[in-house]
């Protein structure tokens, strides 16, 4: 019996023993396990890769993105539980239990209907956003490779015109507008960089550091108050994301060029012409026939030269360049976002002294401080270093127009020909032999801000807060210097240099330094309810600006060599100094509901006090409401419409005001004038004017904006469709009564502009959009947008004699004021048997007596409410994937828009071929245009419908052809993401202006032109 129990205990202790060590063992195993490396793709609904999903191991720190194929790697501790999430994208949690790989696909919720947009002081989810706001990705932006952001958005936003209207490096921004103009003021929407307005132009930021730009449309503008008649823009710059840090660069290098140019008449048929003009003011041929052809046979270079001087003084390509580089990446405690960039432009002169270079540097940093503080800081700077010629680019044109193929660029033997006087030949002046104009830009752009959530009072409630700190200092410089250009006299045979006919050395110089502070305060709400969801917030905000200046002139240098001001003469020295400041208070408030996403509204309310007018007047209110209804969330839809995924419908209305109006109109105003003589000795004292008189009751305009819309998505969300009706009216315009008041009271320039103009601007947008993917491999995309828009001037102040055909009143601010042409006289009969000016002769411009006094008179003029400004605008886009292949193109185009094109106007003599060419002559009685005239001429260089041109154009605006390289071949080579491109920029123009570039900002054009791009460029991420 002993033995048995010995046993049993023995064999009991056995088996507890095995059973420890076995415990022992897979604890030790577990202990050996405990992290372990996941790897895996993300794709969408098609099965293709998604980049930059966030991969998250729930409830700790680690995190990463995926790769541009959707792949991802990440350490997990245990049976942990990733978390993958995307913009636009429903976040999935997948539990890990012990497998070495996850594979997870994500759905779009509709499409992108949950993407976060960005609102004034805030962001929306799409789906509930109820007035009209457009929005814009980086990513489309970097497709084009215009060095200015401005002309990147052109087509891409309906309700946006984008003028392009010069290609000059540093200043070849276009002009926006919204929805058209709206006051007969100025009509620049206010801008807004990463939530503080005023900051300066948004062009100038590198495209790598946008992550989109908005636009505000309506109502949704009244939370920037009595900035907000002419709309808003804002731009969102990059933040960094979870994930382990990331080096990206680009870098690109193209071409420029014109992209039309007139082709002006050769020496040979200039002389033709100009004796043809002779003829017709019976003067003597200044060309005699031996001399016409000498001139076309170019047998004598020296003595007769053939000089085109658009080839002479423009080069075929100019280079481009830019490259840029940022640092980001980001844990749930801090996130990065660093980054630079350059920029390199040439002129498109030979030897051109046109150059501009940019350098960018930025870096947004934030911190989850703890649960429930966030703290961000923001700092950007920016060097614009502009080098042009001391004469303007409109000024260098002008002589190209103006310079007669008979004179030379260079002379045989290589010295510069004398240019039509005072030594302005326009290929010296483009390349800045004759002095210089340097403009040094520097900006520190800075802001902090923090949000403090309040749970412990109650959940929603958060306090958050910003201060800004903005800095632009300008340095600019500008010699006008001696240069040599040569004469030749055929009679001594020698080459007489002009030097001594330029005027004298003198240098001006001048220094600008501008600051912005600006401080916001918010309290804000944001909770749900079941179904319910409620979103609030109150705010205070106060900026202040001061820009200060001084300048100085002087002249009588002996040489250009030590271009410093204390160098020159003393004698008619100078110096100046501007200085100017504003400031501005406001408090301001946005209430939404939404009750299931079905029913949204939303409450606008903003109260501003601007410096910019005198007490009593200084604060307004501004508010706007907003209402939507997704019709397609109702179940009697969902039943009976199955096909529609998505139908908003929208309305709004907000009342918004304009204060871009100079300071200090209320008080009386005083100008320096040239003094007066006082004393014994009769010294000259420094004597002061009285300026406008003051108005005390000046105060903003005001902008009543309604808007009605829907937004539409069909077929799971691969058909989209929207469109808007706009009704803006604007009263309490500021205008002078100059025009009603005659002149003969002496009050003329001295009255003071009042609140009295009132216009009425309303139109439409239509958007249309549809994306496929075929497969995995291949999807494609085609899109649309128009707008169109037409303002009317409800009351402006006219002169009482003022002819009923001549009036704006009642009619659209945009017009050409210009006589009516009725065809080219044939005949002297014609002639005696018509109403004419004087002097006209066979071969003028036949006006017509449009008040029938038998006289040709300023009277007869009348209004062509058509301008170079667009009433419609439109834009095509197509594109493709397929692998690794992209295409994407834009056509770009506008309607209802006139130019007025007199080749012979102003400085210009040299005429374009299409002129010579169809010219009226007894050898060709049925020429379209006059016969030859000069710029002397009266009769056919007055402003006519005869010269006017219909502006309305089709323009490919953008194509980008890219690849990006497979990610097997990226990962041996230690890269994320490997990506080139070829892309353009206003590359072909269809239009009825077959000579000049349909956006061409002056009547002779003479001044810088368009350019066409054309880009190379690769992207790489480490």
């Amino acid at each position: 019996m002993k033995l048995k129990m010995t046993l049993k205990v023995l064999m009991l202790c056995a088996v507890s023993g095995g059973q420890v060590g076995m415990s022992n063992f897979v604890h030790a195993q577990s202990v050996l396990k405990t992290t372990e490396r996941v790897t895996g793709k993300v794709t969408d609904e098609t099965g293709g890769g998604l980049p930059g999903v966030s991969v998250t191991v729930k409830g700790t720190g680690t995190a990463v993105s995926s790769d541009g194929s959707g792949n991802y790697s990440i350490n997990v501790s245990g049976k942990g539980v990733l978390v993958f999430s995307f913009t636009g994208y429903t976040t999935r949690e997948v539990v890990v239990n012990g497998g070495s790989k996850v594979n997870v696909q994500l759905q779009v919720d509709q499409k992108v209907l949950e993407e976060i947009v960005v609102v004034g002081y805030g962001v929306q989810k799409k789906v509930t956003v109820t007035g009209s706001v457009a929005t814009l990705k980086g990513d489309v932006l970097r497709q084009n490779p215009a060095a200015n952001l401005s002309n990147a958005i052109a087509g891409r936003i309906p309700g946006v015109i984008a003028s392009n209207r010069s290609g000059e490096p540093g200043n070849d921004f276009s002009t926006l507008l919204i929805r058209g103009k709206g006051t007969l003021n100025d009509n620049s929407p206010l801008i807004v960089i990463d939530g503080v307005a005023n900051r300066g132009a948004f062009e100038r930021i590198n495209p790598e550091d946008v992550e989109s730009i908005t636009v505000l449309k309506d109502a949704s503008a009244a939370i920037y108050g009595a900035q907000a008649a002419n709309g808003v823009i804002l731009i969102t710059t990059k933040r960094g994301k979870i994930g382990k840090p990331t080096i990206a660069y680009t870098g690109s290098y193209g071409f420029t060029q014109p992209t039309q140019l007139p082709k002006l008449v050769d020496a040979g048929q200039y002389a033709t012409y100009i004796n043809e003009v002779n003829d017709r003011l019976k003067q003597p041929h200044q060309y005699s026939d031996a001399d016409v052809q000498k001139y076309k046979d170019g047998t004598d270079p020296l003595n007769f030269p053939n000089t085109d001087w658009y080839d002479a003084v423009l080069k075929d390509f100019s280079p481009q360049s830019r490259h840029a580089i940022s640092l980001s990446g980001g844990s749930e405690k801090i996130d990065h976002f660093i980054s630079g960039e350059y920029l390199n432009q040439d002129g498109i002169f030979h030897k051109s002294a046109t150059k501009y270079k940019q350098y960018n540097l930025r870096s947004n940093i934030s911190s989850q401080i703890s649960d429930d503080l966030k703290v961000s800081l923001n700092v950007s700077g920016r060097i614009e270093d502009r080098r042009y010629s001391n004469y303007s680019s409109g000024t260098i044109f002008a002589e190209v127009l103006s310079a007669y193929p008979t004179l030379p660029a260079y002379y045989p033997n290589g010295l510069p020909g004398p240019g039509l006087a005072g030594g302005r030949n326009p290929v010296l002046m483009a390349s800045g032999a004759t002095g210089y104009n340097k403009t040094k830009d520097y900006s520190l752009l800075s802001d902090a801000s923090f949000n403090l959530k309040l749970p412990y009072i109650t959940q929603g409630l958060y306090l958050s807060g910003l201060a800004a700190f903005d800095f632009r200092f300008r340095q600019g410089k500008r010699l006008y210097d001696n240069w040599d250009a040569f004469r030749y006299n055929k009679n001594t045979q020698e080459y007489v240099n002009l030097r001594d006919t330029e005027g004298p050395i003198n240098l001006n110089e001048d220094f600008r330094n501008y600051q912005l502070s600006t401080y916001n305060l918010k309290l804000g709400y944001d909770r749900s309810f079941g179904r319910h969801q409620v979103t609030a917030f109150v705010a205070y905000e106060q900026s202040e600006n001061y820009d200060e200046g001084i300048s100085a002139y002087r002249t009588g240098y002996l040489s250009s060599k030590i271009d410093q001001i204390f160098i020159g003469g003393d004698k008619d020295k100078n110096n100046g100094s501007v200085a100017s400041q504003s400031a501005r208070r406001n408090f301001f408030g946005r209430f939404t509901y939404s009750y299931k996403e079905r029913y949204m509204a939303e409450v606008i309310l903003r109260h501003d006090g601007s410096f910019n007018f005198p007490k009593g007047k200084q604060w307004g209110t501004f508010p706007g409401l907003s209402l939507g209804w997704r019709i397609s969330e109702e179940d009697f839809f969902k039943q009976n419409v199955s096909f529609v995924n998505q139908l908003k419908l929208k309305a709004s209305w907000g009342k918004l005001g304009n204060d871009k109006i100079a300071p200090y109109q209320n008080l009386q105003q005083y100008n320096l004038d040239g003094g007066f003589y006082f004393g014994p000795d009769a010294e000259k004292q420094q004597g002061l004017s009285a300026g406008v008189a003051p108005n005390p009751g000046v105060t903003w305009e005001v902008a009543n904006n309604t808007n009605v819309g829907i937004e539409s998505s069909f077929f799971n969300g691969d058909l989209n469709f929207n469109a808007d009706y706009f009704i803006s009216k604007r009263n309490r315009i500021l205008i002078a009564r100059n025009a009603s008041v005659p002149s003969s009271t002496g009050l003329t320039g001295k009255l003071p502009v009042e609140n009295i103009g009132k216009v009425d601007n309303r139109g439409f947008e239509l958007e249309l959009m549809y994306r496929h993917a075929i497969n995995k491999d291949l999807s494609y995309q085609l899109g649309g947008n128009y707008t169109f828009t037409k303002n009317k001037v409800v009351f402006m102040d006219e002169a009482a004699n003022v002819p009923e055909w001549q009036k704006i009143q009642g009619h659209s601010m945009d017009s050409w004021l210009v006589y009516q042409a009725d065809g080219i006289y044939k005949t002297q009969a014609e002639i005696d048997n018509s109403v004419h000016l004087a002097n006209t002769k066979p071969g003028d411009i036949r006006y017509k007596d449009t008040n029938g006094d038998q006289k040709i008179t300023s009277d007869d003029r009348i209004r062509i409410f058509e301008s170079p400004t667009p009433s419609s605008v439109f834009a095509f886009t197509a594109g493709f994937q397929y692998k690794g292949i992209g295409l994407d193109v834009l056509f770009q185009g506008q309607g209802k828009a006139r130019q007025l094109i007199l080749p012979q106007q102003g400085n210009a003599i040299t005429p374009p071929v299409w002129l010579f060419e169809d010219r009226w002559s007894v050898n060709n009685p049925g020429g379209k245009y006059p016969a030859s005239f000069d710029r002397n001429d009266a009769i056919n260089n007055r402003y006519s419908d005869f010269w006017l041109r219909n502006a309305a154009f089709l323009r490919l605006k953008n194509v980008e052809v890219s690849y990006t390289f497979p990610k097997a071949l990226t990962s041996r080579l230690s890269l994320q993401h490997l990506r080139v491109f070829l892309n353009g920029s206003n590359l072909f123009v269809l239009s009825k202006i077959k000579d000049y570039d349909p956006e061409l900002n002056a009547v002779t054009g003479s001044y810088y032109p368009q350019t066409r791009i054309v880009s190379a460029g690769i992207n790489i991420s480490l």
